[in-house]
């Protein structure tokens, strides 16, 4: 979800509306289950494609901030490592007002993020139609080339095709994991230094994916919602 330019006071929430659209989509949205140091952000990353028929398939993906010490939100360990330039766009607030809901992202944006730490693939067509390996690839690479890019030595603009950095014959199958409070059998991308990647097929064929960040596995319960709320 990108918002830009210049909102009046009053301007709607955008995510109020996304999360309705993502609703009558018609599936559970996958994501971790509540815990003491994460805070969903209301922002979902959301992509389809479509057929004549309508939507084919659909990748909704949940996006979390990291609270590192959650009983003082004010202690600095809590922020994120920015750069001068970074921290003082952040802090220079603009001399006209904004809405509420766009100074809390504003606010968010301190603090470090879980960008798609959890994503829910659906295909309206065949059980078999998503390939848990292949997506959980995909969105690997799409996490480690979004906010992994300079701790891979990408370059920043590529005129082709960026750099594959996980291959999916590295993924492997029979690694649990824990849904609605119980083990499945799961695939596991565990070869990149920096994030670890988690798939399962859920009972109605949907694919939950989810890449978490390897420094702050010790503070997160990695357990799933396969239906978590959209309110």
């Amino acid at each position: 979800m990108h918002v830009g330019g210049v909102l009046a006071a009053d301007a709607p929430d955008p995510a109020v509306e996304q999360r309705a659209g993502v609703r009558a989509l018609g599936f559970g949205v996958a994501g971790l289950v509540p815990q003491r140091h994460l805070e969903e952000l209301r922002g979902l990353n959301v992509s389809t494609g479509e057929s004549g028929d309508g939507v084919e398939q659909a990748t909704v993906a949940r996006n979390y901030t990291l609270w590192r010490n959650p009983d003082d939100r004010d202690d600095p360990v809590n922020e994120a490592d920015l750069d001068e330039a970074r921290r003082a766009a952040l802090e220079d607030d603009p001399p006209w007002p904004r809405p509420a809901w766009l100074v809390e992202v504003a606010r968010r944006l301190r603090f470090p993020m879980l960008w798609e730490a959890v994503a829910t693939h659906w295909h309206s067509g065949a059980a078999d139609a998503l390939d848990p390996a292949r997506v959980l690839t995909d969105h690997v690479q799409s996490v480690l080339v979004n906010q992994y890019r300079e701790a891979h030595a990408m370059p920043d603009v590529v005129e082709e095709r960026w750099p594959v950095v996980v291959d999916e014959r590295s993924v492997q199958s029979g690694h649990p994991v824990l849904v609605d409070g119980v083990q499945r059998r799961g695939f596991v991308l565990d070869t990149d230094p920096f994030v670890l990647g988690l798939a399962t097929v859920l009972d109605d064929g949907r694919v939950l994916t989810a890449v978490l960040p390897r420094d702050d596995l010790g503070l997160l319960t990695v357990a799933f919602d396969s239906s978590a709320s959209l309110d």
